[in-house]
């Protein structure tokens, strides 16, 4: 039975890329070398929101939540190239983009659209933060 819920972490996708994070065996270069360019599924969707929010803890955008005991999130970011952070705010956007480009936001428009807007309005704020200098 797959976990399912509207926040960054509260899903089977982001619980791998945790998992992966704390054994230090994610490598975003494995991770973004695979993704089709057209469509994002579920699983890819799920797991660049979290990198994301893993990348606004380390600015200090977002306070570091439960679900990170074990990540070094100021670690990870600094790991990551200007194009590999380019990258995950290009993913992240296409995540919430729309039913064309992620299935993700698909699953969540069809929950209608309070549940579409509960899980894609945080996502689309981080979006902005992120891309924000500081």
């Amino acid at each position: 039975m797959g976990t399912w819920g509207s926040g960054p972490f509260e899903n089977d996708g982001a619980g791998d890329l945790l998992a992966a994070l704390r054994a230090g065996n994610f490598g975003i270069e494995d991770f973004s070398g695979y993704l089709d360019e057209d469509y994002l599924e579920v699983d890819d969707a799920q797991a660049a929101i979290a990198v994301a929010e893993v990348l606004a803890v380390a600015r200090g955008l977002r306070p570091a939540d439960d679900h990170l005991e074990g990540v070094d999130a100021v670690a990870f970011a600094a790991s990551l190239t200007d194009q590999q952070h380019a990258w995950v705010l290009t993913t992240l956007e296409r995540a919430v983009e729309g039913s064309d480009t992620s299935e993700l936001h698909e699953l969540w428009a069809e929950n209608g659209p309070e549940d579409l807007a509960e899980w894609r309005d945080p996502v689309v704020s981080r979006l902005a933060s992120l891309r924000s200098p500081g």
